[in-house]
């Protein structure tokens, strides 16, 4: 418990005005109700009097933290940063809600998003710190040796790593796909199951929304300091090594194997100079996931190019410069929220959201390059600046207010799906072109998603991946190998149980324990061949 002091009393003042705007608005909703009682679903009465109620306990909890209660901070935190999704759900998703009560959950989510930010900010938590973690303000971090690698983007990267796995492994369960070929075609699902849960389409399009964008941010993050050691030249030549030659081996190795399944599930002949034939006639050589790595590839080229020819300059202001200009969070991703639409919606409009585009073994999504470009350079930006320093730094204001930036990036993920929900799919239903209108509102929509998404993720680990653990350890050394060979796994475990009649929920979780199991086992044992633990 904190000691009262008129300090505190000064920043809870807003806190406590807000609440009290808040109980105002439920009070305004409940009276709106009573008088159109005989008009309204029951849903609207079960709905206020649940708010009123948080409503009230939001308010007690403010009256204890003004007694300097820390449990009436924590809670009050989380009822502000929930709050503010269900309030932005209630108002953009269809359902049983008149629409002058979508309207007053609107400004009430302003209210929870209001207090969510004054809940979070620094001056305010240093009133309530951990009794055994306290974080002082104005302290930066000291410099961690160069040789000691950061836990939280190493599990970060773990962690992306299990949700591509996780994507792969339910896509052949989604809702979107027609059913089944019966003639052999590189699609993005090789297997499709009678079985379906559109769950798992919910999943698909959170994860498309970002999960590739943020892998590189995070392979960007390294390299200026990888450059810096390195030189350019012998930077090229380990990218060219643990890019390039795992490159070679997937697409040349593991997609043909991973793309049989899908053959076979067409009734073909299932000889291997028919499967040859086939594989061939596509007229390109897919690369399955392998494409991010040749993206990759070209992104650190181009860096160390720019490297190269940079001239000498001085380093430590140029660092120093940056690490100033990304120092405010909401300032900063502002900026890339800009950047990525100019990025991504042109590109968008002229190509399709959802055409790839492929030269040989090459492919890449054609409207997302310059989005992707954009956030492997915010990578080595930050990365430049020092992972330890500024926005990145575990006492840095992006990692104190996470509750806030995760409730954006719901928020701005509920917003993706009401536009999918109200203005897509009755369009595409009816077999009808999206107006251009639409199509703007959903590529601003996966900008919105991609950084506000992104950057929630970079919060939590911040915040909570400092300690490292043998697991998590075990894991971000594999992530790499992982997502190299799951795709054959993933797809053989999905044919195998076509036949076997269970649920997709089921058939889901199934693959996805096996894709994870027999990678990372597969990647732990080959890293103990020291070749290709280089590779690895």
């Amino acid at each position: 418990m904190t000691t009262p002091s008129p300090a505190l009393h000064a920043q809870l003042r807003p806190v406590m005005g807000a609440q009290w705007i808040n109980l105002g608005l439920c009070v305004l909703l409940l009276t709106v109700a009573f008088a159109l009682r005989d008009s309204i679903a029951p849903a609207v009465w079960v709905r206020s009097t649940i708010i009123l109620i948080v409503s009230l306990f939001l308010l007690l909890c403010g009256k204890q933290m003004l007694r300097g209660r820390r449990w009436a901070y924590v809670r009050a935190k989380w009822i502000a940063a929930l709050g503010a999704i269900g309030f932005v759900g209630v108002a953009a998703l269809p359902g049983p809600f008149p629409a002058w009560m979508r309207i007053e959950q609107g400004a009430q989510a302003l209210v929870f998003l209001a207090l969510a930010w004054m809940l979070t900010r620094p001056a305010l938590a240093l009133f309530f710190p951990r009794a055994n973690a306290p974080i002082h303000a104005g302290m930066a971090d000291p410099l961690p040796d160069a040789s000691v690698r950061d836990a939280r983007f190493d599990y970060l990267r773990g962690f992306i790593v299990l949700l591509v796995l996780l994507h792969h492994s339910v896509l052949a369960y989604a809702v979107m796909w027609p059913a089944q070929p019966m003639t052999f075609k590189i699609l993005a699902a090789p297997i499709v199951d009678a079985q379906r849960w559109a769950g798992f389409d919910l999943l698909a399009v959170f994860n498309d929304t970002f999960f590739m964008a943020l892998m590189f941010l995070l392979s960007g993050l390294f390299v200026w300091p990888s450059l810096e050691r390195k030189g350019g030249a012998k930077f090229l030549r380990d990218r060219l090594f643990r890019l390039g030659v795992p490159f070679v081996v997937v697409v040349g190795i593991l997609m043909p194997l991973a793309y049989y399944p899908s053959y076979a599930a067409a009734g073909a002949d299932p000889g291997f100079f028919a499967y040859a034939s086939a594989w061939l006639s596509q007229g390109f050589w897919p690369s399955g996931p392998a494409w991010f790595i040749s993206l990759l590839l070209v992104f650190d080229t181009v860096a160390a190019g720019l490297y190269m020819l940079r001239g000498r300059w001085t380093a430590n202001a140029w660092i120093a410069r940056r690490a100033n200009m990304v120092a405010t969070p909401a300032a900063f991703v502002a900026k890339l929220l800009v950047v990525s639409a100019l990025a991504y919606v042109p590109m968008a409009a002229v190509f399709g959201s959802d055409n790839w585009l492929s030269l040989g073994p090459f492919s890449f999504q054609a409207s997302r390059p310059l989005l992707y470009a954009t956030y492997f350079l915010v990578g080595l930006w930050l990365g430049a600046a020092g992972a330890q320093r500024g926005l990145l730094a575990r006492n840095a204001g992006l990692a104190r207010r996470w509750p806030i930036w995760v409730a954006a990036g719901l928020a701005a993920f509920v917003l993706r799906l009401a536009i999918i929900i109200t203005l897509i799919l009755p369009v595409a239903r009816a077999h009808q072109p999206l107006p251009f209108a639409t199509r703007l509102l959903s590529d601003l929509t996966v900008v919105l998603c991609c950084g506000a998404i992104s950057f929630a993720f970079i919060a939590l680990f911040c915040r909570f991946a400092a300690r490292r653990r043998a697991a998590f350890d075990s894991l971000s050394a594999s992530s790499y190998g992982m997502y190299l060979i799951h795709y054959p796994i993933v797809v053989w475990l999905q044919f195998a149980l076509l036949a076997i009649a269970l649920g997709p929920i089921a058939k889901g979780c199934i693959v996805f324990a096996g894709a994870v199991a027999l990678s990372w086992g597969s990647v732990a044992a080959l890293r103990r061949i020291p070749p290709i633990a280089r590779l690895l």
